[in-house]
């Protein structure tokens, strides 16, 4: 039990259980700065920063985790304002439509 424990620690950080928090911060400086979805999206683009929470090897728009979607849904239910989260699934639209 202990080392279940603390290897499931172990593992959270910014890929692992992290990437929310880290999406949290980055999505907040960008909103603080001003910065429109697309622009955030271009800028990461351009300093080769990974934008956290967003990609995963087996969740997609048409997988959801679904836990994210709980989230989105208790959000717009129980808050007057989720501008954080309106910017979220902005980047997401942004960085998960097809190329042409």
């Amino acid at each position: 039990l202990v080392s279940s424990l603390i290897s499931g620690l172990a593992t959270i950080g910014p890929r692992f259980g992290g990437a929310l928090d880290d999406a949290a911060h980055m999505f907040t400086a960008a909103l603080d700065a001003g910065l429109e979805p697309a622009a955030f999206v271009e800028r990461c683009k351009q300093e080769r920063r990974v934008i956290m929470g967003i990609g995963h090897r087996v969740k997609s728009i048409d997988n959801p985790d679904a836990r994210v979607v709980l989230i989105k849904d208790y959000a717009r239910k129980h808050f007057p304002s989720t501008s954080l989260l309106d910017f979220a699934v902005a980047v997401e639209a942004i960085t998960t439509k097809k190329k042409i």
